[in-house]
């Protein structure tokens, strides 16, 4: 039986079922952060309450002083009397405040002793007898942008306080009419003779107070509510929480139940693992021993263009480019059957020859014999049945030395010459037999610029098409023949492409490796 793993939000419940303090004091939390809610609501209706409060209080006064201006003021001014309008009322008999006086004593008479509400009638252009009216940075800014719009229903608004207390700033300017402008300008204690009618002469600011945690209590019926709400909630909750705790510890039981089933399961399907593992392990070794991009490509006087494609299942092909100081070996073999085996005598055969490259015999033949006893005592201990074909390719100036038995090599001339050498009596395979060296022989072949040399394994020969024709040796000296270029690289595309053309829908059912290697 198949075991899924639990979901995270299973796993959370869980957690929570087999911690009921946790849970507990997820619910306090809960309820809890319900206070705060209410807190943040009330805080924005206070800020909204206070706006529409100070905008009202603005505007009646704004209106006040407007009707007294005109029907007292202008009243006065028209029917010549003892009533003087004068901001020295009180030194002057028969004196009555101008509007301006009225709204700044007005101001004193709004704000009193009322800490929560203030009114102020000020300008930064007192008149000269008067002392600074001392603005505040709020007052300041809210002139400045009423001189750059100068639009009289204009408004400057700003919060301020903690989260127990909210207060608002509320500013409006206050513009200069026609008969301002003539007293203004006419007056010996102006501060300023040049106002002309729409200039702000100085604002009006109201600032307003409210302690929020006043009316924290207004929501008594609410909270309760939550609270009754709540109550319920985590007696629902631990209700359930029981009935949990019983269908976790039904599942406990199922799962024990289960646990033998899924032992079984597993001890069936260890063997196909391991068999995957093997596959795995033995494709991976391949890959690792292959030559880098930079190895094939830092050889000097030789360009070589290399591919190697595993079939299902992983085989045993062999290539590698060894190179000390200037002595360039090239070799390339197919290690008999598939698995992990194989893989693992073409490790063996890729780490030997890289050792004796760097501390054994120069000579091909005595290479060739060196590497096979070393293999042989391995394939001993293992007690494997497995051997491979094996060729090397030493390179010397314009010639090279070929030894060991392999398919045949293909050589492309600068001159559109083909020639094919058999390397069937250069040696024998490799892992068979101790002493090998009586089949060992080498044969010099002439390599020159602009040649091509072609290896493979016949996994490239002896791959089939649809109709289960083989590739052959013939069709891949056309194919090398007529995809001939300067580069190795065009080359092997060129070959590999007619290969993949002939294989088409064919099941490949052996190792590919193709190699090209150009005189430069």
């Amino acid at each position: 039986m198949k075991q899924t793993e639990p979901r995270r939000v299973d796993k959370f419940w869980l957690t929570l079922i087999e911690r009921p303090a946790v849970f507990l004091v997820l619910v306090l939390i809960g309820l809890g952060m319900l206070p705060v809610a209410v807190w943040m609501d009330l805080r924005a209706i206070s800020d909204a309450s206070l706006r529409s409060q100070a905008v009202d209080l603005d505007q009646a006064i704004g209106k006040i002083r407007t009707y007294y201006a005109q029907n007292v003021i202008a009243r006065v001014q028209q029917a010549p009397g003892d009533i003087t309008p004068t901001h020295e009322y009180h030194e002057t008999p028969g004196g009555i405040p101008i509007p301006a006086t009225l709204s700044i004593e007005l101001g004193e008479v709004i704000g009193g002793n009322d800490h929560n509400l203030q009114y102020r009638f000020v300008s930064d252009l007192p008149f000269m007898e008067r002392g600074s009216h001392n603005l505040t940075p709020f007052e300041i800014k809210a002139l400045n942008d009423f001189r750059q719009s100068r639009d009289p229903a204009d408004l400057e608004i700003a919060y301020e306080g903690s989260i127990f207390d909210r207060k608002i700033q509320i500013a409006s300017p206050v513009l200069m009419g026609e008969a301002c402008v003539s007293c203004h300008n006419s007056h010996p204690e102006s501060p300023k003779t040049d106002w002309k009618t729409g200039d702000v002469r100085g604002l009006q600011a109201i600032t307003i107070s409210q302690p929020i945690a006043a009316n924290l209590w207004s929501f008594k019926y609410l909270l309760l509510y939550f609270g009754c709400a709540g109550a319920i909630g985590a007696a629902v909750t631990a209700l359930q929480w029981h009935q949990a705790t019983r269908f976790h510890r039904m599942n406990v039981n199922l799962e024990h139940a289960n646990s033998e089933i899924a032992h079984l399961n597993k001890q069936l399907t260890s063997e196909n693992l391991r068999l995957g593992a093997e596959i795995e392990v033995a494709r991976q070794i391949q890959m690792m021993v292959l030559p880098t991009k930079d190895e094939l490509g830092g050889i000097h006087e030789l360009e070589i263009a290399a591919f190697m494609e595993p079939a299902d299942e992983v085989g045993g092909d062999y290539y590698d480019v060894l190179q000390l100081d200037d002595k360039v070996k090239i070799g390339i073999g197919d290690v008999t059957g598939h698995g992990l085996e194989s893989g693992v005598l073409m490790l063996m055969v890729q780490s030997i020859a890289v050792a004796l490259q760097e501390r054994g015999p120069s000579d091909p033949r005595q290479f060739l014999v060196a590497l096979n006893s070393a293999i042989c005592r391995n394939l001993k201990r293992t007690r494997t049945d497995k051997h491979l074909t094996l060729s090397f390719l030493d390179f010397e100036p314009n010639k090279v030395t070929l030894s060991g038995q392999h398919e045949e090599l293909i050589i492309l001339r600068d001159n559109g010459q083909c020639d094919i050498v058999d390397t069937v009596d250069l040696g024998f395979p490799i892992g068979l037999d101790e002493d090998i060296e009586p089949f060992i022989e080498t044969r010099e072949l002439a390599f020159g610029p602009g040649d091509l040399i072609i290896l493979y394994t016949d996994g490239v020969t002896e791959a089939e098409n649809p109709d289960g024709v083989l590739y052959g040796l013939d069709r891949l000296v056309a194919s090398a023949r007529r995809h001939a270029a300067p580069k190795a690289g065009r080359v092997l595309e060129g070959i590999l492409a007619d290969l993949k053309a002939h294989i088409d829908t064919q099941t490949v059912h052996d190792d590919i490796t193709l190699m090209v290697i150009r005189h430069k």
